[in-house]
């Protein structure tokens, strides 16, 4: 078996692992909070805190991360994630205040970074032709954790306790880091021609209308995410409508069920039409699937809307990354990922403020409401930067 194929079939595992491991955690932090103290007139405030703290450290740390994958190889930039990661993991089992467990996802966005190194080895280390599919077929594996995780959280939380549940993904981490290890190969180590600092490699992104569109498309996508998933499960509870113990958590898992279902025949009709077109569905379609949820009043109709908005913007990740495959130099590619998730994470930390803001002042179902005017305001800034493309 040739060892990129070899490479895809270990990393799907091991992404999913680690995106599993992620979302069987966060969807249930703001009550995990609540458990060590964190309640009562400063919940919100809290929420806030624990989840830009992440965000905030993240995008200070991941382009040097990219930077040092470009230079030394992104395998032992994965295997130093997933170290840290499961160290992570096993102290936020044992926080007991709410200042700990900031502090331990200030850390987890510092110092982890396996998923992004994993797309970063694939683009990289399989043949040019191929690789866009491949991490088309990546980014399906790591929603697939997304759909698996919430659920398997909401079990291990009913039955065996957050504190668990945070050491079974510490131990899922650590396992992923030991198969990364003997089995995935890097043949293909960027040479860098020329040594640039950071301020140099943000200027060329933002110089470039390739990588300036992608920056953008990043942040939005995370904004969605990062706007809405911290009170999500308590919105949830303020619908009408009959509601199961297990109906958040499969909410939760909604848009990884339609990203599955469609990311890869979205990669494929992208190939025939152009990937711009594609990301300029997700964003559209994140404007429209936003306002209708803002107007959802009953669960299961937001459930409805909420799984057709994932379908829509199933095109978004597999998009970016496409376009970086094909129109981004090998040698900036490692570069282009650190930078990509330094611009999702600055999206996510001032969408987390301003959501939680928005949530005091107006109620959560003002989230989607902000959430569609983002979406709105992005779809036409990228359109722009579309136009100023040197397409092959």
């Amino acid at each position: 078996m040739p060892y990129y194929k070899r490479n895809i079939l270990v990393l799907s595992v091991t992404v999913f692992l680690a995106s599993l491991s992620w979302q069987q955690i966060v969807p249930f932090l703001p009550k995990f909070l609540k458990e060590i103290g964190g309640g009562g007139p400063h919940f919100e405030t809290w929420v806030s805190v624990i989840f830009a703290a992440q965000s905030l450290a993240a995008m200070i740390a991941q382009p040097s991360w990219g930077k040092l994958g470009d230079t030394f190889g992104r395998k032992p930039m994965i295997l130093r994630a997933g170290l840290c990661l499961a160290g992570v993991y096993y102290a936020m089992s044992l926080c007991r205040s709410p200042w700990q467990l900031a502090l331990c996802r200030f850390l987890n966005g510092a110092l982890t970074g396996f998923i992004p190194g994993s797309f970063a080895l694939v683009s990289t280390n399989t043949p040019e032709e191929k690789a866009p599919r491949y991490v088309a077929l990546l980014e399906s594996t790591s929603n697939v954790g997304l759909i698996v995780g919430p659920t398997i959280g909401a079990v291990l939380a009913r039955f065996a306790g957050y504190r668990m549940s945070m050491v079974m993904s510490g131990t899922a981490i650590l396992i992923s880091t030991i198969a990364v290890w003997f089995l995935v190969e890097e043949p293909n180590k960027t040479v860098i021609a020329e040594k640039t600092s950071l301020l140099q490699d943000f200027r060329e992104a933002f110089r470039s209308p390739v990588l300036a569109s992608l920056l953008v498309t990043i942040g939005l996508a995370w904004s969605y995410g990062n706007s809405i998933n911290p009170y999500l499960v308590l919105h949830l509870e303020s619908l009408s409508g009959w509601r199961p113990w297990w109906l958040p958590a499969l909410t939760y898992s909604l848009p990884g069920i339609a990203f599955v279902l469609v990311a890869y025949r979205w990669s494929l009709a992208g190939q025939k039409w152009g990937y711009d077109k594609n990301i300029m569905i997700g964003l559209g379609g994140g404007a429209i699937g936003a306002l209708l949820l803002y107007g959802a009043h009953n669960i299961w109709l937001f459930a409805l809307v909420y799984f057709a908005t994932g379908i829509l913007m199933a095109t978004l990740s597999p998009g970016v990354g496409a376009v970086t495959c094909t129109m981004v130099p090998q040698e900036f590619r490692g570069r282009a990922y650190g930078i990509q998730q330094a611009a999702g994470t600055l999206a996510a930390f001032l969408c987390i403020l301003a959501t939680g803001q928005v949530a005091r002042t107006f109620g959560y179902h003002a989230i989607f409401l902000f959430v569609s005017v983002l979406f709105i305001a992005g779809f036409f800034v990228f359109r722009n930067f579309v136009r100023k493309w040197e397409k092959p």
